[in-house]
């Protein structure tokens, strides 16, 4: 088992054992809502530690060399540089949700509705990395050639034949 796995099990078997004890506290009414609303903390502190040891994991693998982000925005097909619109779709992507996450911290509910605004934007940008594939994948295709007896036919267009130069019968040459 993977130590971040362990990590994430033992705060979740700390968060059901603080739980249970709080749960069962001897008490009227107000002190279990107390208990419960620090309950609620307490699972948002750990939630939050646990999201931060992930991330961190994730930078030191990213630093260590384990993980490559070097191909990240670079396109498969062996040309160097970066395409934008992997670049689009990635930053888009980002942006909306670190601001969808802003707005739920901010009001500490989820909106009950996303604006079509947003999804129209998030449609934008994947549908431009759809056709960019779409684009490079039909530019990959190499023309086929048919062979046949006078003319070459190729995705273009038939290809004239090639002029012969008559030859006189009595000298055998070619005419002057």
């Amino acid at each position: 088992m993977r130590s971040e796995t362990r990590y994430i099990l033992m705060g979740a078997v700390v968060l059901i054992i603080l739980a249970v004890v709080l749960a069962y506290l001897p008490g009227d009414k107000a002190s279990t809502e107390i208990a419960l609303n620090k309950l609620k903390i307490a699972t948002g502190y750990t939630l939050l530690a646990l999201i931060f040891l992930l991330g961190f994991s994730v930078l030191v693998y990213i630093a260590n060399g384990s993980i490559d982000l070097s191909d990240l925005l670079s396109e498969s097909d062996g040309s160097k540089g970066a395409s934008m619109s992997r670049f689009q779709l990635l930053i888009f992507t980002l942006v909306i949700a670190l601001s969808l996450f802003l707005v739920v911290v901010s009001t500490m509910k989820f909106p009950d509705s996303i604006p079509p605004e947003i999804l129209t934007l998030l449609g934008i940008s994947a549908s431009t990395f759809a056709v960019s594939k779409g684009i490079q994948m039909s530019g990959n295709q190499t023309p086929s050639t048919t062979e046949t007896p006078s003319s070459t036919v190729t995705a273009t267009g038939p290809t004239p034949p090639t002029p012969t130069t008559p030859t006189s019968p009595a000298s055998g040459g070619p005419s002057a």
